[in-house]
């Protein structure tokens, strides 16, 4: 994969004690030019990292500048890297082709832009090569856990109004790995793959959440902060849960401060 030499490049400046946020750029198995931001969190040990995935209609800052705290941020606070990637056809990765103007088929290209940012997260210094998590929304999600499903290092996923076809559905019954399904009971469609994928899972650490009038997608992050400004927000149940399966080891100390208080 191309993205071996980029991901060299990326490490070495990170080593470096270059900024811990940054562009980095590699291509998918099929020669897409993917960009992403790169964030990893100070810390004395290697890191668990995350995958964030956005649906076609948004492109990367739905995981990062358009909220604040965005969960990228919250995921960081979690002592979790952090990789967001514009799929092909989106922001960035607009090139050569914009995603509204691809076929369906062209657009099954999103798994491959899915597997290429796990491969390249885990292959950077400072990751858990292992312990990686991918974030899927809407009509991204049906890649993101079939990639999740098929890759050996990935521990856990999390879907947001998940969009699911035969095929992710039937990856992901064939592992034990945990899945975290955040939906909004208007959102029939995505409430019913959710369900069912949620319902699918061999793993005791699933978890499903539903909700009530939150629209779609990573809207709801920024709706229910609005409505319930004293709940914990989305974010923060996403990174929890992430850090847990992922085994983060801020979210240990944070346990064992809890403990001892």
């Amino acid at each position: 994969m191309n993205a071996n030499a980029n991901s060299v490049s990326t490490s070495a400046a990170i080593a470096g004690g270059m900024p811990a946020e940054q562009t980095v750029e590699f291509q998918s198995s099929d020669g897409w030019r993917i960009v992403g931001t790169l964030h990893i969190p100070t810390a004395k040990t290697k890191t668990p990292g995350v995958v964030l995935v956005h649906g076609s209609r948004h492109e990367s800052d739905a995981f990062g500048q358009v909220a604040s705290p965005s969960l990228a941020d919250t995921l960081s606070q979690h002592g979790l890297a952090t990789l967001r990637i514009d799929i092909r056809g989106r922001g960035a990765s607009r090139e050569p082709r914009r995603f509204y103007s691809m076929s369906p088929e062209q657009r099954d290209g999103v798994l491959l832009d899915v597997e290429a940012a796990i491969e390249f997260l885990a292959e950077t210094t400072g990751i858990k090569s292992n312990r990686i998590g991918v974030v899927g929304e809407q009509d991204t999600a049906g890649a993101s856990l079939i990639a999740a499903s098929t890759r050996k290092n990935v521990a856990a996923c999390v879907l947001i109004s998940g969009r699911l076809n035969r095929f992710a559905m039937d990856a992901f019954a064939e592992t034990r790995k945990p899945i975290f399904c955040l939906v909004s009971k208007e959102d029939r469609r995505g409430l019913k793959d959710m369900v069912d994928v949620y319902l699918s899972s061999k793993n005791k650490h699933s978890r499903i959440k539903v909700f009530e009038g939150l629209a779609l997608g990573t809207t709801m992050f920024s709706t229910w902060r609005h409505e319930y400004p004293s709940e914990i927000p989305i974010e923060d149940s996403i990174a929890e849960w992430l850090a847990e399966n992922l085994g983060s080891k801020s979210r240990e100390k944070k346990k064992i401060r809890k403990a001892a208080n």
